[in-house]
């Protein structure tokens, strides 16, 4: 059995959640069926539909969640992640106590090696797994003026491989949640409220399994063999299914697209082509002007 993997999304998400899920099983064993619990709020039936038949048959099943919100409802986010964010937190009610370990993901990434090689790490007694996030030296050295906890170390969220035994003894979702109530605005919403809540209780796990890619320019196929992610990660709004956000792993997130219900038509490529030109001008012309 494959360690469960646990993603949120809702309607907006249903493409990249398919494209991600794709991409996962594409890079398994092509041996052991996938088990996805994918936790929901206003996906209707036929995008469900559509996501299950992107994926090749027998290669994984799916449960999906509905999940209600509302005591999240007085907590911020940035204006580009959707409050599903929270929904994680009730990864804890959503297992029994049988299920010792899960794999969380966002459903912004491309996997690109077998996840169970993550799921397999040893967290040596930490409540989870997790990679710095990109932001955390800048953190360390004051050199960016945000409003998140101090901890000892930060790490991204999109990709955390939970202990859940620990998870309960430790109360981290509390923690987090009274993080929360004190500090409803802080910038990063949920991730910064677990940093707080498992500040020196988390392992750092390869830094290749959440490479965090944002860059306009840099491609993944330029990196050194030895630094190749296990999973990209699209942090930022800078998602490269957006035609107005030029990202250099676009056309790497077009193919796993392509091959899932949510591909693209040849007039939609034309379109987001041209948009994307267009974008560029704009941003060439505004540079410009400044």
């Amino acid at each position: 059995m494959r360690c469960p993997i646990v993603l949120a999304c809702d309607g907006r998400y249903a493409m990249p959640l398919a494209t991600t899920l794709r991409s996962a099983v594409e890079a398994g064993d092509g041996v052991t069926p996938f088990e996805f619990h994918i936790l929901v709020d206003g996906v209707s039936q036929e995008l469900r539909q559509r996501v299950t038949d992107s994926l090749p048959k027998d290669s994984a099943s799916i449960q999906w969640i509905e999940v209600n919100l509302d005591k999240f409802r007085d907590f911020s986010t940035l204006g580009y992640i959707s409050k599903l964010t929270y929904a994680r937190f009730l990864i804890p009610q959503i297992f029994p106590t049988t299920v010792s370990r899960v794999l969380y993901l966002d459903c912004d990434i491309l996997v690109l090696d077998d996840l169970e090689k993550l799921c397999a790490t040893d967290l040596d007694g930490h409540a989870l797994g997790a990679v710095h996030d990109g932001l955390d030296d800048q953190i360390k050295r004051n050199a960016v003026q945000l409003n998140v906890p101090h901890v000892r170390d930060y790490f991204n969220a999109g990709v955390l491989l939970i202990d859940l035994d620990q998870w309960r003894k430790k109360q981290i979702v509390e923690a987090a949640l009274d993080y929360l109530k004190r500090a409803p605005n802080t910038h990063f919403a949920d991730q910064d409220a677990l940093n707080y809540a498992c500040d020196g209780l988390w392992k750092q796990v390869d830094a290749r399994w959440n490479y965090q890619a944002h860059s306009a320019t840099l491609s993944i196929s330029e990196l050194p063999a030895d630094r190749r992610p296990r999973i990209i990660h699209f942090t930022t709004w800078r998602k490269p299914w957006l035609y107005s956000a030029p990202n250099a792993n676009a056309a790497l997130f077009d193919s796993f697209r392509s091959r899932t219900r949510f591909a693209r038509t040849g007039m939609k490529r034309m379109e987001d082509t041209l948009r994307a030109s267009w974008s560029r001008v704009r941003i060439y012309q505004e540079a410009i002007r400044r």
